[in-house]
């Protein structure tokens, strides 16, 4: 009879540990599915910070080589500068 109860309560412990570390298992598994949605949502930022970072390199590196040309150097002092060739008339409008 003593050998019954003691098999009977090893095996039952037994069952109860294995429980307690499927449970583990499971916490921990559910704990990195959380930690991986994180990390994607960040990535998607980054990712959205990097293509958004590339759109401005492209602008810059067209307007640096539009600035290597005459017209541009040109536009510039005409707008910014209020520069003007010589004899030539500028009409302003007063209605702005």
């Amino acid at each position: 009879m003593k050998k019954k109860k003691t098999n009977s309560l090893k095996t039952f412990l037994k069952k109860i540990l294995v429980c307690f570390i499927i449970v583990y298992i499971c916490v921990l598994l559910i704990g990195q599915q959380f930690d991986i949605a994180r990390l994607n949502h960040e990535l998607d930022a980054v990712n959205a910070q990097v293509d958004a970072a590339k759109r401005v390199h492209k602008e810059l590196e067209s307007e640096l080589e539009a600035s290597k040309t005459y017209e541009y150097a040109e536009r510039v002092a005409r707008e910014k500068l209020d520069y003007m060739k010589p004899h030539e008339k500028v009409f302003i409008d007063s209605s702005k």
